[in-house]
């Protein structure tokens, strides 16, 4: 293992032009290495399975380069979120707990959570947990906008994210990055590229370390929370044995060990007596109540915006694991291409999080006459998620003159992998006993599907795809004395027959996707189209298996009768049906180029999932059958959804490049199925995109070269509305300036220096909520980054 010394290492990457720079910034394919622009329209993207240039894809399209991800900050995927407007992306509930959302599509905070985004990496999906992957040595990153379902599966009602790593090339070559920055931050990053057999066998091994020290105070005296310790690397193997067959298998991992990102108290919404009185009565509930208030509100005063309590959880836990293996293998013959995408991947998640955001709490009680203080846990979460995916794509295209299809199958298994459950301790003292809820979900999903591309006119295209899908979930959970155990041990619990609140669920589906669109070239700089395209969600189950008198309407809950939970055991599709209209334009006057696209989309969401919190609703955390994650997912709204996108890019000179991206997005609720007993209005239904956000940037490589180095400088501004965090109630809306300036290439060395700054003006903002419920004494948040800043140095050969 590597260890840092206080000093640090000196940064190491380097800027580019901005991503939409064609002049200096080259796009690569998730197939194959960055190749230079010839111009703005020259950008490549693979959105259709495909290679195409981005100016002639009849769709919503951000893409970034290896390079331009490094000049803008980008470190992992989240941080796409500053510079793709309209991409959100949440850790509500903890650092594993990624939760991605476009154009009003997200998803609920519920652990192994379908996504309505999905992350694919070299062609293969990525499960929504844990999917927040660094970004070293990463070729190209391209977001898609709107539903995919035809060629990229169920799920991406939204959109999808597609991460293509730098593939091994017959050169020898790679590169060495350091960095140290603000809070001790020290990386080192690194990639080594060797020709094995000249145009037959390459191997590439890329790396990376990232160590940085705790970045919210533990106002409580633990270790403070959210640091980085990261580990990671990649080795890719390519084969081309004989002409027209190309084969690369890549094997990654992926960890870090690091601490809870720290949960910031943000308000108490009501006296604890509340939670008192209905049982112990109004004297003793509000003694309890009163003592409680009081210690909150010393907690409230005594806190810092970058500060966070520990309860107990020394810092709490945030560890993630990931392990994978992929191979994409294609035979080209003449006009047709038979292709075979697999894909095997491993994850392991363990959080601790002082969910309830205070610190120590006691209750004011008597032992034998004397006064005793009782501790009290407001709200502590814990999980443990092991688990295992297997996805395989098989493909056949073909490409003639005018005509273009692709047809295949897609089949997918994950499923679990070792002891998983959820731990919730809520209002409890050390006398409550508490449960560990095991908690395991086996999803299968098979699919055909195909697309055509037709040119009807030299100008006129069509394109038309549809996709079908089977559906299968089953699960296995509840209580266990032992704690969390396997699916094997749950299920031959379940299989006996006990209303012990252990049991399986069982819940299919199946339903078509589709797209139609046609797109028509005015002139050879001006694209126009309009698609329509359907995209679903597919159904799944609410665990463990409700069954006790706690979850069936019996007796012995906290606020008297106790829920029936049964009719939200399973849920349904939702499905997404829009219609697209857009330009892409490319201009050019005397020295000056650019490129315009906009986009406007109106959608129709159905049978729309929201997160429903069951902490309130009484349960005991004896209950054998707790809900997972304390929380339901319910299909209750249906929404219509609209907006406009739109990308600027102008270059006055081959030097200079000014950018504006920008996306409005309009939610709105049409209907609303209120579950029985809960509380739930159209207001508390979750919109996750913002109004508005816009990203303006600026790149300029300067006239100074010293060393016969290029000096370049990158700045932009990130600018966003209130935005959703929980049951209906927004986080304020924030600006983020970023800059950083670059001397490349020193005295044509191959040696780069640079400086940046995240967060330029210190602006305080919210990233994300934790518990944002009306219901619940206390409100907490995660805030957003501190300024920081660091320096850089790259050696390239």
């Amino acid at each position: 293992m590597i260890k840092f010394g206080k000093t640090g290492w000196l940064l190491a990457t380097v800027a580019a032009a901005l991503p939409v720079s064609g002049y200096a910034q080259d796009v690569a394919t998730t197939q194959s290495p960055p190749q230079e622009s010839a111009s703005l329209g020259d950008i490549v993207v693979t959105a259709r399975r495909r290679e195409e240039k981005l100016q002639d894809v009849p769709a919503s399209i951000t893409a970034f380069s290896g390079e331009a991800l490094a000049s803008r900050g980008v470190q992992q995927i989240s941080d796409l979120q500053a510079i793709t407007p309209g991409f959100t992306f949440s850790s509500a509930g903890g650092k594993s707990n990624s939760s991605m959302s476009l154009r009003g599509i997200g998803q609920i905070p519920l652990g192994e959570a379908t996504p309505g985004v999905v992350t694919y990496v070299n062609n293969v999906p990525l499960p929504s947990l844990g999917s927040n992957l660094p970004t070293y040595d990463v070729g190209s990153i391209q977001v898609l906008k709107g539903p995919q379902g035809t060629l990229f599966g169920r799920n991406t009602l939204g959109g999808a994210v597609l991460v293509g790593t730098q593939q091994p090339t017959y050169q020898f070559e790679g590169y060495a990055l350091a960095t140290y920055g603000r809070f001790n931050y020290r990386a080192i990053e690194g990639a080594l590229n060797i020709p094995i057999i000249a145009d037959h066998v390459a191997l590439r091994f890329a790396g990376q370390i990232r160590r940085q020290d705790g970045r919210i105070e533990n106002l409580s005296g633990g270790p403070d929370f959210d640091n980085i310790h990261q580990d990671a690397f990649r080795i890719s193997l390519l084969l081309e044995p004989f002409e027209g067959f190309k084969s690369t298998t890549i094997y990654e991992y992926f960890k870090a060990d690091e601490r809870a990102a720290g949960v910031s108290l943000l308000r108490r919404n009501f006296s604890f007596g509340n939670l008192f009185a209905p049982q112990l009565g109004p004297v003793v509930g509000g003694l309890f109540g009163a003592s409680l208030d009081a210690q909150t509100d010393a907690y409230l005063a005594g806190k810092s915006y970058y500060g966070a309590y520990d309860a107990g959880e020394n810092g709490g836990v945030a560890y993630r694991s990931a392990k994978s293996i992929t191979n994409d293998s294609s035979y080209n013959f003449g006009a047709f291409t038979i292709r075979n995408i697999f894909g095997y991947r491993e994850t392991y998640n363990r959080q601790l999080i002082n969910t309830g955001a205070t610190g120590p709490l006691y209750l004011p009680t008597t032992l034998l006459g004397a006064p005793v203080d009782t501790p009290f846990t407001l709200f502590r979460a814990a999980n443990t998620i092991d688990r295992k995916y297997i996805t395989d794509e098989f493909q056949f295209l073909g490409e003639f003159d005018g005509f273009n299809f692709i047809v295949g199958a897609f089949y997918n298994r994950d499923e679990p992998n070792g002891p998983s459950g959820s731990r919730f301790d809520a209002f409890s003292t050390p006398a409550t006993p508490t449960s560990s809820i095991t908690a395991h979900v086996k999803n299968e999903n098979y699919a055909l599907f195909g697309q055509v591309g037709l040119d009807i006119t030299d100008s006129l295209k069509l394109t038309a795809g549809a996709r079908y899908s089977w559906d299968k979930a089953d699960a296995c959970g509840g209580f266990f004395a032992v704690g969390y155990v396997d699916y094997a041990t749950c299920k031959t619990q379940a299989a006996l027959g006990v209303v012990d609140g252990v049991g399986i669920v069982t819940n299919k589906g199946e339903a078509p996707s589709w797209t139609l669109g046609l797109d028509y070239k005015l002139s050879s700089d001006l694209l126009l189209y309009v698609v329509s395209r359907r995209g679903y969600r597919g159904a799944n189950v609410n665990t463990p298996l409700f069954e006790s008198q706690f979850t069936t309407g019996g007796t012995g809950c906290t606020f008297g009768t106790c829920p029936d939970l049964r009719p939200f055991q399973k849920t349904k599709e939702e499905t997404l049906t829009d219609v697209e209209f857009g330009t892409k334009y490319n201009f050019s006057a005397g020295g000056a180029r650019g490129h315009l696209n906009v986009a406007a989309y109106y959608s129709k969401y159905k049978n729309a999932l929201q997160f429903l919190n069951t902490q309130t609703l009484g349960i005991p955390n004896t209950a054998p059958d707790q809900p997972t994650s304390g929380s339901l997912g319910v299909n209750v709204a249906d929404l219509t959804i609209w907006g406009v996108e739109f990308e600027a890019v102008v270059s006055p000179t081959r030097n200079f490049t000014f950018s504006f991206n920008g996306a409005y997005t309009n939610q709105k609720v049409d209907k609303l199925t209120i579950p029985a007993g809960f509380n739930f209005t159209a207001a508390d239904v979750n919109l996750p995109s913002p109004k508005f956000a816009g990203t303006m940037a600026v790149s300029w490589t300067t006239p100074i070269h010293p060393a016969d180095g290029d000096v370049v400088l990158n700045a932009d501004l990130f600018m966003t509305d209130d935005f959703a965090g929980q049951v209906g109630e927004n986080l304020p809306g924030y600006k983020l300036a970023n800059a950083r300036i670059d001397w490349r290439n020193i005295g044509n060395s191959g040696v780069d220096l640079g400086l940046f700054v995240r967060n330029l003006t210190g602006e305080k903002y919210y990233a994300a909520s934790v518990v944002l419920l009306p219901s619940f004494p206390t409100s907490s948040v995660v805030v957003g980054e501190q300024r920081t800043w660091g320096i850089s140095a790259k050696v390239s050969f």
